[in-house]
């Protein structure tokens, strides 16, 4: 607060002689970039956050948006958040800060992941709108929200971690449409990965991976609706199909309200049947 008050503390022209020079705008963000970096060194954090912070209401300086990220990613001068330390590095990024981008990606991964094993899709979902609207209020959301749910469950999915996989996979294909991660999802219910083991569920997240234009999906789908047609009686096929049905109009942890498929599998008994 000293060097910023002697540096803006006086604001009436009158105060100046004609042989003073008021400092540049951005030499006086060079000194206070300075003095922000003696107060780390000295182990005062604190300062060194209102500094920086004091830097960007008066500028779009990348650097000390950089360092903003960090202390928030850190929670060194302030409470560790996340969610604001993916901000401060985006903001970097758009300055100029290229290096910033892989630490926007790394606290968004944070973000998402703290709290994951305890929290529903639906929460997860409304984590990532405060997300977009936070970072990308001006950008198409849905579209960087689907991408970013996809890419790190592919990274707990790499690294074997199925449950945290399927969590992200289901926001993504269940509140943003994501047909690869509707096909994944579908293959965790189908082989009983990090879930419990679900036909079913399986069958409803293949076909809708399906109708997104997922090819594989496809032959998963038929060849799971084949295998219930072939190896059960009328009567039996129509009860599972109907179970289905009634799971899309009532909504299961597994399969969310959706009426229209409800009709969908329906109309897919009967044509079968009929065949």
């Amino acid at each position: 607060m000293g060097l910023f008050k002697s540096l803006f503390g006086k604001t009436e022209r009158s105060s100046l002689t004609s042989d003073e020079k008021v400092p540049s705008s951005e030499k006086v963000i060079q000194h206070m970039l300075a003095n922000a970096e003696r107060c780390l060194e000295s182990n005062m954090p604190e300062n060194a956050f209102e500094t920086y912070r004091q830097i960007v209401e008066l500028a779009p300086n990348a650097t000390a948006q950089y360092n903003l990220g960090s202390l928030y990613a850190q929670g060194k001068g302030t409470d560790q958040d996340f969610l604001q330390a993916a901000y401060w590095f985006r903001q970097a990024v758009v300055n100029g800060a290229a290096s910033a981008e892989k630490l926007l990606s790394k606290s968004t991964a944070d973000y998402l992941d703290q709290d994951l094993s305890e929290i529903t899709s639906y929460e997860l979902y409304q984590k990532m709108q405060r997300y977009i609207l936070f970072l990308y209020p001006k950008e198409d959301g849905n579209s960087i929200a689907a991408k970013t749910l996809y890419s790190l469950a592919g990274h707990h999915f790499n690294k074997k971690e199925y449950a945290e996989a399927a969590k992200l996979f289901r926001t993504a294909g269940e509140y943003y449409n994501h047909g690869e991660s509707q096909n994944y999802l579908a293959v965790l219910y189908n082989t009983g990965v990090g879930l419990e083991k679900d036909d079913l569920a399986a069958l409803y997240w293949f076909d809708r991976a399906a109708d997104n234009g997922v090819e594989i999906s496809k032959k998963d789908r038929d060849g799971i609706l084949n295998a219930y047609f072939e190896n059960f009686s009328p009567e039996e096929f129509f009860d599972i199909m109907e179970t289905l049905a009634r799971a899309c109009i009532n909504s299961t942890a597994d399969i969310p309200r959706d009426n229209e498929k409800a009709e969908y599998w329906r109309a897919q008994c009967e044509k079968l049947i009929r065949a």
